[in-house]
């Protein structure tokens, strides 16, 4: 009884490394790869709280924004970072307007595309006031 005892317990000690290595080997490939980071350029044809549209030279693509979308602009952190001390969400549509020139760093979820940063390279400028 007790060589069959020992012989469990020495198989059971054994084998305890190989299953451990198979759970950690199920959890890795479980998880879904990282979507690539993708970007575009172009000019901004249309841009609302949730989506911005840039026309490049070959093509154009409609981006879903939300509160996780990094927005680079003149005066983008300085008005962000009162938005965010008076508990105010900041829409895009403050800092991005339609003809600025951007560059958009994405990510490809298959129907959609999420911008995951955008930069404004260029301004359009402010029309002039009437009078």
């Amino acid at each position: 009884m007790k060589k069959v005892l020992m012989l469990a317990l020495t198989l059971a000690v054994t084998a305890a490394p190989a299953f451990a290595q198979d759970k950690k080997a199920a959890k890795s490939e479980a998880k879904a790869p990282a979507a690539k980071e993708l970007s575009a350029a172009g000019t901004v044809s249309a841009v609302t709280a949730d989506s911005l549209t840039v026309k490049g030279k070959d093509a154009e693509w409609t981006f879903a924004v939300d509160a996780k979308t990094n927005v680079q602009a003149t005066g983008a952190s300085h008005k962000s970072a009162a938005a965010k001390a008076d508990a105010k969400p900041t829409p895009i549509t403050d800092f991005v307007k339609v003809g600025d020139s951007v560059a958009v760093k994405y990510h490809d979820m298959g129907a959609t595309k999420h911008a995951a940063s955008v930069r404004v390279t260029t301004s359009k400028p402010a029309a002039a006031a009437k009078k």
